[in-house]
C-alpha cells in the first residue's frame, strides 16, 4: 500500500541524538500498549479505517488518535494509504488478538499499572539489589497478584501471549523424538506444551501449575493436568521436563529448591529443557536477555543468566548442563540431564 507522504533518506544519527531518542523509548511502549488495550490492530483487520472510524470504534478523541497513530506509524506500527485509511503492517498484525502469535497480551502486561510503577523504582533495586515491585507495592509479585485476580489475569494473559511467539521457534528447535512423556512445569495455560504434542504425534503430555492457572488450560486427550506448587514437591513422572521462564524468577536460593523438587521426582537420566533467555558471555553484545535481565531485577528480585551460571545452578541440584540450543526467537533451550 502507497503511503500517503515521501520517504526521505536520513543521514545517521550523531550520539546525542541517538541517545535523547532512546531516553524517549518509554513513550513508545506507552504508546503501542494503549493500542494494544484500545484494540486498534483488531478494529482495522483486513478492513483500512479512517481516523473518525476508529475514534468512533475505540470510543477516543479523534485528535488524540491521529497523534497516537501518527508516532506508531513513524516506528512501522500502522499505515496509512493516500486516501487516509489506516491499515496493519507486519508488526501492527501481532496486535490482533486473533492472530496465533499475538503479542497483545505481553504489550498490555509491560505498560500496565504495576510494571509501570515498579520500573519507575528501578533507581530502588540498583542502589540495594531489592525487589523494586516489593518495595513499590509491599509484596512480592506473585503474593500480590495471587490475592488480586484481574492482576493475575493481566499475567496470565502476557505469558501466554509471549509463549505463542515462541512456541514454534521452540518446537522446531529440539527433537523430542527419543521421549515419550513430556511434563511442562509451570506451564501455564499449556500453550508450549501443545504446540510441541501438535509436532510430536507420539508424544503425551503432563501440565503441572497452580491449580488456579491449570483451571485455563485447554482440555485435550493427550495432556493430563496437574495442580501443585513447584516450592513444595513435583510429583510428576516423564521423560523430559519443560520449565519455561520458570528459573529467571526467583533468585539463586529459590531456584535451587524448584530444581531439587524436581530432581526427587525426575529419574537418572531424564531431560530438563529450562527455555530462557541464556546472557551472552559477551557484555557489550546488544540482546533482549540483558533488557529481560533488569525487568527480573525489579520486578520479581530474579535474574537472566549465563550457560555458566546455569551449569553451576543445576549441578548443585543433580542435574548436569549438556547443551544450549539456539532459536528462532529471543529464547535458548538450556539442555541438562538428570545425573
Amino acid at each position: 500500500m502507497n503511503s500517503a507522504s515521501p520517504k526521505t533518506e536520513q543521514s545517521p544519527m550523531p550520539p546525542q541524538a541517538l541517545l535523547a531518542q532512546m531516553t524517549f523509548g518509554f513513550i513508545i511502549s506507552q504508546a503501542i500498549s494503549v493500542a494494544a488495550k484500545l484494540g486498534i490492530a483488531d478494529v482495522i483487520s483486513n478492513d483500512p479505517q479512517t481516523v473518525g472510524d476508529l475514534a468512533t470504534a475505540t470510543a477516543t478523541d479523534q485528535s488524540s488518535l491521529y497523534r497516537l497513530l501518527r508516532t506508531l506509524m513513524s516506528v512501522g506500527i500502522f499505515q496509512k494509504d493516500l486516501d487516509g485509511r489506516y491499515s496493519n503492517t507486519a508488526m501492527s498484525e501481532f496486535l490482533r488478538a486473533d492472530h496465533p502469535e499475538s503479542l497483545r497480551g505481553i504489550a498490555h502486561l509491560l505498560c500496565d499499572r504495576e510494571h509501570w510503577h515498579t520500573h519507575g523504582n528501578m533507581m530502588q533495586s540498583v542502589k540495594t539489589g531489592e525487589n523494586g515491585f516489593t518495595y513499590t507495592f509491599g509484596q512480592p509479585f506473585f503474593e500480590y497478584a495471587s490475592t488480586r485476580p484481574e492482576i493475575g489475569l493481566i499475567f496470565d494473559e502476557g505469558m501466554t501471549s509471549f509463549t505463542r511467539g515462541i512456541a514454534n521457534a521452540v518446537t522446531a528447535a529440539y527433537d523430542f523424538s527419543g521421549a515419550q512423556i513430556v511434563a511442562d512445569i509451570g506451564g501455564g495455560h499449556g500453550i508450549l506444551l501443545s504446540k510441541i504434542l501438535e509436532a510430536n504425534e507420539h508424544l503425551s503430555g503432563i501440565l503441572f501449575d497452580q491449580p488456579q492457572v491449570v483451571e485455563g488450560a485447554k482440555t485435550s486427550d493427550r495432556i493430563k493436568i496437574s495442580g501443585g506448587d513447584f516450592f513444595a514437591e513435583i510429583p510428576v513422572a516423564a521423560d523430559v521436563y519443560l520449565m519455561k521462564h520458570i528459573i529467571h524468577d526467583w533468585n539463586d536460593e529459590q531456584s535451587k529448591t524448584i530444581l531439587a523438587n524436581l530432581a526427587k521426582a525426575a529419574a537418572t537420566g531424564v531431560k530438563l529443557l529450562l527455555i530462557e533467555s541464556v546472557v551472552e558471555e559477551d557484555d557489550a553484545m546488544p540482546s533482549m536477555s540483558k533488557v529481560m535481565d533488569l525487568n527480573m531485577l525489579v520486578c520479581t528480585g530474579g535474574k537472566e543468566r549465563t550457560a555458566e551460571e546455569y551449569a553451576a545452578l543445576l549441578e548443585e541440584t543433580g542435574f548436569k548442563l549438556t547443551n544450549v540450543y539456539p532459536t528462532a526467537s529471543p529464547v535458548q533451550i538450556v539442555e541438562a540431564v538428570r545425573v
